[in-house]
Order: structure tokens, then sequence, then C-alpha cells
């Protein structure tokens, strides 16, 4: 009988994140496009993988006969590269497509089942976490894979139980520990505290606020939580226009914006175009709805909590622009990113006790 490997999976609108019980993990843009076969390029990439077989820079991959570009690949090289915005997301086909070809980068080479545990933003939890949880479970599908796991042709990893846990509320846990998930911080840990977290996603940005109860144990104060339509997306488009304004309206592709990010400047038809002053303003008008929400509702609570916590994948680009609206008093964690993966993963082996994932492997 094969072992039942533990996985956590973190598909946001921007990135998937997943890490395993045997120490994998993976990041990849949450993006699908459809593929082609492209005979010899594919034979001379799949011969060159990197590290433990992987190239996440060239994920192609068949499923009932299609081919698709997943990350890096469908952004490159799809025409209809699509990232998922839909609110039931989980219904969408591509959903299931980055679920499924997350778990099989982690996961060993032997495993045939996992225990997945992952989630939803705040809002949408309380409303689709059943029906979320009932498509997971549905039969996963075959993927042939092309290209970006080398030395597989063809693989399927059934889910046998499902954990969804609320987004932001289980960055919790990355908090409550050191990066290795080893040691809790006690006095992060002691009872009274009132910790605020701020997730700030592709899409979405979930604020939430929890108070210890002693021995690990929360509660959540959802008095002051929910999630708020601004992330790293609204940024993009804040320097996109700009940069349309600059140029007379061109198109700017992703990767040209993360590039402006950087470099506060891009080469137009030979010439720099300095953009530091619209990146600028970008970030401030992020961060400015980002704020007007958290005041309106924390109020002056906010002031008495104890920490607050920015993670999540834009946690590291607001950051810097956030301390100011609190008194330069906000945290962070190591793998911000990576900070609802590991909350699931943690939750998920202390909800899931090792008695039930031996009854799921039987």
């Amino acid at each position: 009988m094969s072992e039942v490997e533990t996985i956590a999976v973190d598909v946001g609108y921007g990135f998937v994140k997943a890490v395993s019980s045997n120490g994998n993990k993976v990041l990849f843009p949450s993006v699908v496009g459809s593929g082609r076969d492209r005979g010899l390029a594919n034979f001379i990439e799949q011969n060159e993988g990197g590290e433990n077989g992987l190239d996440l820079s060239e994920i192609h991959i068949k499923i009932d006969g299609k081919h698709y570009y997943v990350g890096e690949m469908a952004l490159k090289n799809s025409s209809d590269a699509t990232r998922i915005f839909e609110r039931e997301r989980y219904n969408h086909e591509y959903s299931k497509i980055l679920m499924n070809v997350a778990i099989q980068l982690v996961t060993k080479p032997s495993t045939k089942e996992v225990t997945l545990f992952t989630g939803l933003p705040l809002d949408y939890f309380r409303t689709q976490h059943k029906d979320f949880k009932a498509k997971l479970l549905e039969e996963s599908p075959v993927i042939e894979w092309i290209n970006g796991l080398n030395n597989v042709q063809s693989r399927k990893i059934s889910i046998s139980d499902v954990g969804v846990f609320p987004q932001g509320m289980s960055a919790v846990w990355s908090t409550l520990m050191n990066h290795e998930g080893k040691t809790f911080k006690s006095d992060v840990m002691e009872k009274g505290n009132q910790i605020g977290i701020i997730d700030i996603g592709f899409r979405t940005t979930d604020i939430c606020v929890v108070e210890m109860k002693g021995e690990g144990a929360f509660t959540p104060l959802l008095q002051f939580s929910e999630t708020v339509d601004q992330g790293v997306v609204n940024l993009y488009e804040n320097i996109k226009i700009a940069y349309q304004n600059k140029t007379g309206g061109s198109d700017l592709s992703e990767s040209k914006i993360d590039r402006i990010l950087e470099r506060q400047s891009i080469t137009y038809r030979g010439q720099k175009i300095d953009l530091s002053n619209e990146v600028e303003q970008s970030y401030k008008a992020v961060v400015n709805s980002i704020i007007d929400r958290i005041n309106k509702l924390w109020k002056e609570e906010g002031d008495t909590f104890d920490y607050i916590f920015v993670v999540g994948g834009g946690g590291s680009l607001f950051l810097d622009h956030l301390q100011s609206h609190f008194n330069h008093r906000l945290e962070t964690i190591v793998s911000s990113q990576f900070a609802n993966a590991i909350g699931y993963y943690r939750i998920g082996k202390m909800l899931y006790s090792n008695d039930l994932v031996s009854k799921v492997a039987t």
C-alpha cells in the first residue's frame, strides 16, 4: 500500500504555492494557456531539467489529449494565457489544472494519494468552502508531462481527503512559529495577545485579527476581519496606465511591469523613460486604499494590537509604504509568500490527527 503524502497548496490569483511533508516546495504563476506540440524543442528542454528534475519555467502538459502551458511558460508562449478572477474559481477548469500540477510537482515519485490542505479568501470561505472541498474530491486528471517534471511520462495522484481553511487566519500559524515550524514564539503566543494579519495577495488583501487563548489556541475577532479587493494587480494596473500615458497608449506585458518596479524606468523606442514618480504614486494609491479600509475596520483598536504582521506575495512589495501608517511597528516573516500554504499545512496537521491520516491511507 502506497504512503499517503500530506500536501498544502495555496492557489492564489498571482502565484501557486505548494509545500509537502517530504520537504519539497514550489512557486509558479497562477496562469494557464493553450499549448502545442513543439517537437524537438520539448525534447531538448526535457533533457536539460534543473534540480530534482524540475523546470518551473517550462511547464508543458497534456490532459485528455489537449496541450496546456502553465506558469511562466504560459505567460511567455500562450496568446490566451489566463488568470482566473471569477468569484467561484474552484469551478474553473484551470483551477483544477493548477492544483493538480502543484501536487504532482512536490510529491515523491512513488506517491499515488495525498491528503490536501488548502484554503479560500475569508469572504469566500464562509459560503464556498463546502463546494470547494467537494470539487477537490472529484476524480483527479491524468497529467501527461511534456516538460517541467522530467523523467515522468504520465501520472495521476488521487486526493484522499481535504481540509479547507480561511486565508489570512491560516497565515497566523506562520507567524506563531519559527521559519522551520519547530519552535513556538512564546512572546507572540502570550495569552490575551491580539495579533493583526495583513495578507496582501495578487488580487485581494485579507485583513484579520485573532486573540490568543493560551497553549497555541486563538479566537478570530471577526468584527476586525474581512477581504478587500486591492492587491498587486492594482499596482500593475496603475503602472500600466502611467506607461500608456507616457507612450501614447502602448500596451505593456506583466514581465515588463516587474522590470519597471525594479528599475523605475523602461526603454521605449531607444529612449529611457523615467517612471520613478509614477511608480511611487502607484504604490501610494494602493496602500491608501488598503489603509482606508483598515482604518474603518479597526478604528482606534488597531493601536492596541500587540503584533501586526504583513504577509503574502504583496507583503514585501508594500511593507515599506505601509510602515509609516503603523508607527513602523509592522513585522514580516521568513518565506512570507508561502505564509498561507505553510499555515494550511500546520493547522491541518494539528486538526487531522495521525489516526485520521492512517484511516485515510487504508
